[in-house]
């Protein structure tokens, strides 16, 4: 919601009533913002804002989808929504809403209630025991409502991390003498699994990957919090947590659960910086910035990737910083800073010919000139520039492996966007076209990432439907999509 819609609001209403409050706090805790809540039921975020503020309710069709968003029957959901007694709305000095007079900082207005002391992720040390430690906490997330309770970080939460992965030196590694010895050849072994996780992940999405991919974290952390190692294994094995934790992290993010990705993002971190691998750490922190500018905190994400280019300086690679830049474009067109992200694109360009991909880490595989190109015009659609961002993803989309089934669905999708948008370049009937395209991709396709975006696209054309090639497109996304 625009910030002077907020204060708007903040200013017209007097009261909230005690379930909507329930209704939000729900929302937090099981770590969805109000926009990707809105994606997960097929309606806009301003409509979560009215259901919040208690000025309509959800029509009784997509109140099933809603509990099963928020982890809860319809019932208990039903009980949320019902009227209750006024409550005070904050201006008599509840911090999260002081100083409404004034103009409120978008990051500030939508930050979350995040006890940074007790968080089971957040508060231990930065040294080797507390990596263990969290990882310990994470192993044990197979159950379903409980990874689902991790509020969402916003904030100085959410680049709290960063701040300390900058600033501490890895120490020492001290594991337990009695339990079985860990040799560097199991170790290899284990490592070895994960580019097929990854590639995986590119042909099915998150939601098929997430549960192989925690469970191999789990062995892992188990080994670190029972097992025996000398120093150089033991930096091994915190690399391999760290490789699945950002896996995890990603395909979490991508099966609809942003706060239990941000988890494992900082476990993954703790676990780069216990391996003394600081080129993981950044690349880890990129994809901490890429879901913070897609949940609405672009100033955040510029903050981490920042932090990640002055955290690996000395040991970065071409393919690293092209990650990077392209994470920190994103950002800046999300901020409306058109020169900011020219000239991050521009980088982009300049690492990616410098790129020789036998020399780069496996964890980068994907960084070449389809991500860059395709990218780009990613960006500058984000700033509104859809004439020249539809050249940029035809052009990205033709540069990619056809192993890498979820980027070019999502590539597709916001190639259709930036056609289907008002201006030059519109060509309702080629928009229709690539939307088919994606449509036939992501039918084996399990990312609800990728689902919200085919309901942005289907809103996006439904105006258009009187089109026969959009008709068609609209027919075909129904069965699929739930609008």
């Amino acid at each position: 919601m625009p910030v002077r819609c907020w204060i708007d609001r903040l200013r017209g209403l007097g009261t909230v009533t005690a379930k909507r409050r329930a209704f939000a706090e729900r929302r937090e805790v099981v770590g969805h913002s109000q926009e990707t809540l809105a994606r997960l039921v097929g309606v806009q975020p301003t409509t979560v804002g009215r259901w919040e503020w208690g000025e309509t309710c959800p029509q009784p069709w997509c109140r099933p989808e809603l509990a099963d968003a928020l982890s809860v029957s319809v019932e208990e959901l039903n009980v949320m929504l019902a009227e209750g007694q006024p409550v005070d709305d904050g201006r008599s000095g509840s911090s999260e809403l002081r100083g409404v007079g004034e103009l409120l900082d978008l990051d500030t207005a939508q930050e979350l209630p995040v006890d940074l002391e007790h968080d089971p992720v957040l508060a231990p040390p930065w040294n080797h025991r507390g990596t263990v430690e969290v990882a310990v906490v994470l192993r044990g997330s197979d159950r379903p409502v409980e990874r689902r309770g991790f509020v969402f970080l916003s904030g100085m939460a959410l680049t709290a991390p960063a701040h300390q992965w900058l600033v501490h030196e890895p120490g020492p590694l001290v594991s337990g003498l009695s339990g079985r010895r860990v040799s560097a050849g199991l170790v290899d072994r284990l490592r070895a699994m994960i580019p097929e996780l990854r590639a995986m992940d590119d042909l099915a999405g998150g939601g098929t990957v997430l549960a192989l991919v925690q469970r191999e974290f789990g062995v892992i952390a188990e080994l670190l919090d029972l097992a025996s190692y000398d120093q150089t294994t033991g930096r091994k094995l915190h690399g391999a947590l760290a490789e699945l934790g950002q896996l995890a992290g990603w395909a979490a993010y991508d099966s609809g659960q942003p706060g239990l990705a941000q988890r494992y993002y900082v476990a993954a971190l703790r676990a780069a910086h216990s391996a003394d691998d600081r080129p993981l750490g950044a690349h880890i922190l990129g994809s901490m910035a890429y879901q913070a500018a897609r949940e609405g905190y672009p100033r955040q994400a510029v903050t981490l990737v920042e932090t990640a280019v002055a955290g690996v300086r000395g040991r970065e690679t071409p393919s690293l910083l092209t990650a990077l830049y392209s994470r920190q474009a994103y950002a800046l067109a999300t901020l409306r800073d058109p020169s900011g992200c020219v000239a991050a694109i521009s980088k982009t360009r300049t690492y990616v010919e410098r790129l020789k991909q036998e020399d780069e880490p496996p964890y980068l595989y994907w960084v070449g000139p389809g991500e860059v190109t395709a990218g780009a015009g990613r960006a500058l659609l984000q700033l509104g520039q859809a004439d020249q961002a539809v050249n940029m993803l035809e052009d990205g989309i033709a540069l990619f492996d056809e192993s890498f089934i979820r980027d070019r669905t999502n590539f597709l999708i916001r190639l259709a966007e930036a056609l289907a948008h008002p201006g030059p370049q519109r060509d309702l009937d080629a928009a229709a076209g690539r939307g088919m395209a994606a449509l036939e991709l992501s039918e084996n396709l399990d990312s609800t990432r990728g689902v919200g975006r085919l309901r942005d696209l289907y809103r996006q054309m439904k105006p258009h439907a009187k089109v026969p090639a959009v008709g068609d497109f609209l027919d075909r996304a129904r069965g699929l999509v739930t609008v």
